[in-house]
């Protein structure tokens, strides 16, 4: 009787959890995850004349959630969030871009959680993350989780958000920029910046603090878009840094605010690289 009255009092249920010597991972389901989602519901995603429907794309509501060994929860840290691009998945996507791996060398005092988005889909939406209200109280799930784990105290917490993302996650990054009401430290764009510039624009002209590192390809579609907001930052007179990721060094990542890295690689390339490029970007925030 006490386990049924826990999960009726909480919006999240642990579903698996594994422990090494790099940390304890997690995966959750919440009902403020990012799907199932009432538009995907009514509307499946057609896309390239496949028809992608809600129960085998979107349905998945959990989120992996990745706690170093070296985490403190008495200093001030971060949440990095990582959000998925097309047809890919939680696991998928840990795999092919050692996103744990990078995110445990960077060594920085913060917790990784990966919310599921459109599921081996071809879809940028971002669910009801997109909805005003609903990451806040996802958010919420997450804090109620961590201090029932003890993984971090029950009050007086220290902590920003960083939002990271392959390809099509630009979309519930900017969507989050807009509807969050926690404060963004970082917002990192692995060959992503294929629309919605004018959130990510509003927010970093009112947020001085948040950084923004925004790696670009040549054939992917985010190029012109990325020239096209370095143009205007030349008009509106806003201090950036422009340099091929051969060049790019780990001081310029560190002293500069808003960072383009145009990059030779292919699409799928950027967030690992020759360099590890998600531990090098994650470093620059120490």
């Amino acid at each position: 009787m006490k386990t049924i009255l826990l999960l009726l009092l909480t919006s999240f249920i642990i579903t698996s959890f594994a422990q090494t010597n790099t940390g304890k991972s997690f995966r959750i389901i919440s009902a403020n995850s990012m799907f199932p989602d009432s538009l995907r519901n009514a509307e499946p995603r057609v896309y390239d004349n496949k028809t992608y429907i809600a129960a085998e794309h979107y349905s998945d509501n959990s989120a992996y959630i990745f706690v170093p060994a070296y985490f403190y929860k008495t200093k001030p840290f971060h949440f990095v969030f990582w959000f998925h691009g097309w047809s890919n998945n939680i696991d998928s996507a840990l795999i092919e871009y050692k996103l744990k791996e990078q995110f445990d060398a960077a060594h920085l005092n913060a917790i990784f959680i990966f919310p599921e988005g459109p599921k081996n889909s071809p879809d940028s939406y971002g669910g009801k993350f997109e909805k005003a209200g609903v990451f806040n109280l996802f958010m919420k799930d997450v804090l109620q989780f961590l201090s029932k784990e003890k993984i971090i105290s029950s009050t007086n917490h220290s902590f920003d958000l960083m939002y990271a993302g392959h390809s099509g996650a630009y979309r519930v990054m900017s969507y989050l920029l807009l509807n969050s009401s926690y404060a963004c430290k970082g917002i990192l764009l692995f060959d992503a910046l294929y629309g919605q510039q004018e959130k990510f624009t509003m927010y970093l002209k009112q947020h001085s603090s948040c950084k923004m590192i925004n790696i670009y390809t040549d054939s992917s579609g985010t190029m012109q878009n990325s020239k096209d907001l370095m143009m205007d930052m030349d008009a509106w007179k806003w201090k950036y840094v422009q340099k091929q990721d051969v060049d790019i060094t780990a001081s310029d990542l560190k002293s500069n605010r808003l960072i383009f890295i145009h990059s030779k690689m292919k699409h799928n390339d950027v967030v690992v690289g020759n360099n590890n490029n998600f531990q090098r970007f994650l470093e620059s925030f120490k």
